[in-house]
């Protein structure tokens, strides 16, 4: 179901400019140097794609991260799914 609703969501928000998370790889150094998760805060689950198994908060990036188009309202907002794949070394904080 959402990807049939962010199907048809992807044309006008790309019109907007905004863009998918960055799943590209991480590197070595940049997996060397991520911040400890517990000094992290990964906010809340309050956004409406928490808890899908994709980080939708665009502070971070890595495989971990969804593809559909970020909103500034994702900020803090995914919380679980960031944690988890932060955690697993599936993503890193950008902000």
């Amino acid at each position: 179901m959402r990807k049939i609703i962010l199907s048809l969501a992807i044309l006008p928000l790309a019109a907007c400019g905004a863009e998918g998370g960055d799943t590209t790889a991480l590197t070595a150094e940049e997996l060397a140097s991520r911040t400890d998760a517990a000094s992290v805060d990964f906010g809340t689950d309050s956004g409406e794609w928490a808890n899908d198994g994709e980080c939708d908060d665009p502070r971070f990036k890595g495989p971990g991260m969804t593809t559909t188009p970020l909103l500034e309202e994702d900020t803090k907002a995914d919380a679980t799914d960031c944690r988890t794949a932060y955690e697993s070394g599936n993503l890193t904080l950008i902000e």
